[in-house]
């Protein structure tokens, strides 16, 4: 489905948790579809699950960011997340919604996406509840 976005850009600051920050931008701007754009920053530590894992691991950093896609709802987020240590070792995963701490910045820009509502749903197929896109 198509829909006119609006980009909204924010940076948090050192100590600020990464996905709060996110859904505070969510709740402020109005809309019931967000996705990612960008966001370049470091972290202090993050939690990611990587893929065909029940639980997430727990790094800790500094970290950059290299890459933070996603969409937001209503209710959840769902983002995937690379990030790279001092020796540019890179791993990425899930990332989950607590535990990401912002270490100097994370710039960030999103599309409120105005025409559209995002909400989650259950899926026979993958077993998750996954994105359903409806017109607003």
């Amino acid at each position: 489905m198509e829909s006119d976005g609006r980009f909204i850009s924010a940076r948090l600051k050192p100590g600020n948790d990464l996905v709060a920050g996110l859904r505070r931008l969510f709740e402020a701007s109005g809309a019931e579809a967000m996705a990612m754009v960008s966001c370049v920053g470091s972290l202090r530590a993050v939690r990611l699950r990587h893929a065909g894992a029940e639980e997430a691991t727990g790094y800790e950093g500094p970290l950059e960011i290299v890459s933070l896609v996603g969409t937001l709802d209503a209710g959840k987020q769902h983002l995937h997340m690379a990030v790279s240590d001092a020796a540019g070792r890179v791993c990425g995963g899930h990332l989950m919604a607590e535990g990401a701490e912002v270490f100097t910045t994370a710039e960030i820009v999103v599309v409120a996406l105005d025409g559209l509502r995002f909400e989650r749903a259950p899926c026979p197929a993958s077993g998750y509840d996954e994105l359903v896109v409806k017109r607003r």
